[in-house]
């Protein structure tokens, strides 16, 4: 830590800037995003003093705010592994956290898309604003970075919307604890939350007696279901609703001939899919996964998965499998329109049961604060093993390449499952929305990859910079993992900056960048010969070239044809992972995943509805 003037402090204390970085830290947060602004540089200068935590600067605010989400998802991923604690099983919870620094007003503003993009999709990010001293805001100050009107509680205002808390400090009075509440609803909520800091408080003096307790306790475990992983206790009379909960699924479970259980995006989110596993292995039911669910469980068929089930557009063998059921228990559902073929589910409410992180729906009856953290260690201990029917071996993978010329351009139906081929285990795979989110659901996952996407919120761009989140957070895992992002030509060009951020830092990407000559969804969806389509050509191949000033070592590939693209999946040194690589893969601009055109024509149906 550098010598900041430390004469003001009394015995006890430390800077509030300190204190929120040791609390960051306390969390696992190693890294922290954002852009420089003359209004959190001092607080930046703290950051940068401070040994165990770095700032990660980015080519614009709402780069800063993706990276800071992929960030949160692969750490989350990597702390939850396993779900034990001393050897112990842990009821889960929310353990991975982003966090993003930018300036009042402009960037802000700037990184506000992605923000609402991580609440739209439960991940925990702290986004955190440099302002105005105290005594400027107080006196309405013409300042810039401001609407000119003396106001600064707009942007606060505005944030309220897509962040689960706000603090917006104003002395040193009560800050530790805010500081404190907007982290602990971060976690509790698996949702963003918003502080700022002015100027004139960075180096404020704050007791550092509070960082004696953590700020979340200790991680409860399912030897104790009195405790939640947020701390809170469960008093009796819930006890007594968990117990009569645990019966009626009992109930329905007997009665049941071919029960399946449907895991999606919350059991990522908060933590719990070591849980969803153990009933797994203890009833041997057979489990499915959605879009957002992917890569929740390991996708075995010989350990009862049963495919990506994705209502209409699925399989067919995996949607008459998971139709078939006679009673679904749904793990974390988020049944948004991409997550869920346009709401073309086919399961009676009867035969539903659905855990979530605060409630739990058994048929038609809701109960609130019944966690699926309390509920499913108990569902462990009291459901039988069931004989189900059988899934299709393939599990609606496609593991096969089907044959094709090796002298044209690759097909989508050959390019998924060579890379599938191409995956190993541990590996963290990102695909951006749209074609490489829908061409991902079909490719069979090793064991311990990490699947990250964003179904829900869907921004163009969103995975280029989360990709730069995905890969510091990689760096922090104990064990080697490649990064491999699947990403459009329309959508890099949203977010092909933050490249420059990962060759400055020695990152090593594997970046697949499918060129199929603009917004090949929306050609799907409307227009498929419409100018707005349409974007501008790029020089691909000169891309890392261009961003890399330093010359950090790196290697730019290209696929012109499957052939081309076979060869440079069997070579060595590109599997190797070494050094920052961009592969441009050409495509047929109306080619794309059969799920894809099969969404389309539905987005399509949908749009046009009356």
């Amino acid at each position: 830590m550098a010598d900041h003037d430390r004469s003001s402090l009394k015995d006890g204390e430390i800077f509030l800037s300190e204190y929120l970085l040791a609390r960051l830290k306390e969390l696992g947060v190693r890294t922290v995003f954002g852009v420089p602004g003359d209004f959190n540089l001092t607080f930046l200068d703290v950051l940068e003093d401070m040994d165990g935590i770095d700032f990660c600067g980015n080519t614009n605010e709402l780069n800063g705010s993706y990276a800071a989400d992929g960030y949160s998802r692969v750490k989350q991923a990597q702390l939850s592994a396993g779900g034990k604690s001393g050897g112990k099983t842990t009821q889960g919870g929310v353990k991975g956290l982003g966090a993003i620094i930018t300036t009042f007003g402009v960037g802000e503003l700037s990184a506000m898309n992605g923000i609402a993009g991580a609440y739209s999709e439960r991940v925990p990010v702290i986004h955190i604003v440099g302002v105005p001293g105290t005594k400027l805001q107080s006196n309405g100050a013409l300042l810039h970075h401001t609407l000119g009107d003396g106001s600064f509680n707009v942007f606060h205002e505005s944030a309220k919307g897509v962040t689960a808390a706000q603090a917006f400090l104003k002395s040193t009075k009560g800050a530790t604890e805010e500081i404190d509440r907007v982290l602990r609803v971060a976690l509790d909520t698996a949702r963003p939350t918003y502080l700022t800091l002015p100027t004139d408080l960075v180096f404020a003096g704050v007791s550092s007696e509070p960082l004696k307790s953590p700020i979340v306790p200790k991680t409860a475990l399912i030897a104790h279901p009195e405790q939640l992983p947020s701390g809170e206790e469960i008093d009796k009379e819930l006890h007594g609703v968990v117990k009569f909960v645990t019966d009626e699924v009992e109930r329905l479970w007997e009665k049941a001939e071919n029960p399946i259980l449907l895991i999606d995006a919350c059991a990522i989110r908060y933590g719990v899919t070591h849980l969803v596993k153990e009933l797994v292995d203890q009833t041997k039911v057979k489990y499915f996964t959605t879009p957002m669910g992917k890569g929740s469980l390991p996708e075995e068929a010989s350990n009862g998965f049963g495919g990506v089930y994705v209502g209409e557009i699925s399989d067919p063998d995996v949607k008459k499998a998971v139709e078939a059921a006679d009673l679904t228990i749904l793990v974390g559902s988020l049944k948004s329109d991409f997550n869920t073929g346009e709401f073309s589910y086919k399961m009676p409410k009867e035969e539903m049961i659905e855990l979530h992180s605060d409630h739990t729906v058994v048929q038609y009856a809701h109960y609130p604060e019944v966690s699926f953290h309390t509920l499913l260690p108990a569902l462990t201990k009291v459901l039988k093993p069931k004989k189900v029917q059988a899934t299709p071996e393939h599990a609606g993978q496609v593991k096969e390449v089907p044959a094709g010329d090796a002298d044209k351009v690759v097909t989508h139906a050959a390019f998924w499952p060579l890379w599938g081929k191409f995956l190993q285990e541990n590996d963290i795979v990102i695909a951006e929305t749209g074609t490489s989110s829908f061409g991902i659901i079909d490719v069979p996952l090793p064991k311990g990859v990490t699947a990250v996407s964003q179904v829900l919120w869907g921004s163009i761009g969103w995975a280029g910079g989360a990709l730069l989140g995905c890969l510091k957070a990689a760096q922090e895992a104990e064990y080697s993992r490649r990064t491999i992002l699947f990403i459009g030509d329309g959508s890099l060009q949203l977010t092909v900056q933050e490249i420059s951020t990962m060759l400055r830092h020695g990152l090593k990407p594997i970046i697949v960048v499918l060129n199929n000559d603009g917004y090949t969804i929306e050609r799907l969806i409307n227009g498929p010969e419409r100018g707005y389509n349409d974007i501008s050509h790029w020089n691909w191949q000169q891309t890392l070239e261009f961003f890399n000033a330093d010359k950090v070592p790196h290697k730019t590939w290209l696929a012109n044809t499957r052939g081309e693209l076979e060869v440079i999946l069997n070579d060595r040194s590109f599997a190797a992972a070494d050094k920052c690589q961009l592969i441009e893969v050409k495509m047929d601009r109306l080619d794309a995943p059969t799920c894809l055109v099969r969404q389309a024509k539905l987005s399509a149906d949908l749009n046009a509805a009356i």
